[in-house]
């Protein structure tokens, strides 16, 4: 997968993950998402305009914590598929098997994908990768936390 095969599989995936951390920014969530994918190397932690992300003019200014979340879930995503490449011989199927880990077990369509079941330790691991790449990225502890803390609660409910 390219690397914007993974931001637009973040951004595809990414929304579920808003409504628990950000759930506020859900109505603006395709906008943001977009803008993400049209320039992603350049998110940071950017203040934006509420109007300026509904096309009208310049408003209240708001950080957005969509961008970075997308960013981290980007990054959570390339490090899990290296984790993947290395068990299944196949690797045309890195991405279903990716989208498969956020996806809800009991909702899950019936496919031919294998079955990855992430440990503990390695979802310990995804999380404190997760944390420091928000903080890497300006977040608070606080928001990093709630933000690695949301991305892991989504991996562990599909990996139960």
């Amino acid at each position: 997968m390219s690397t914007s095969e993974f931001d637009r599989l973040a951004t595809e995936l990414g929304r579920e993950i808003v409504a628990r951390a950000a759930p506020q920014e859900l109505p603006l969530y395709r906008s943001i998402s977009q803008s993400y994918l049209e320039a992603p190397d350049q998110i940071h932690r950017k203040t934006v305009s509420k109007d300026e992300m509904l096309g009208f003019g310049v408003g209240a200014a708001v950080a957005y914590l969509t961008p970075t979340l997308l960013a981290v879930l980007s990054w959570v995503l390339k490090f899990l598929a290296e984790e993947i490449k290395s068990s299944i011989h196949d690797q045309h199927l890195v991405g279903d098997v990716l989208k498969k880990l956020f996806t809800k077990s009991e909702t899950a369509p019936v496919t031919k994908t294998p079955e990855l079941v992430l440990t503990h330790e390695q979802l310990e691991r995804i999380r404190k990768l997760a944390y420091d790449k928000a903080r890497e990225l300006n977040l608070k502890n606080a928001e990093a936390s709630l933000l690695a803390d949301s991305i892991i609660g989504r991996l562990a409910i599909s990996t139960a």
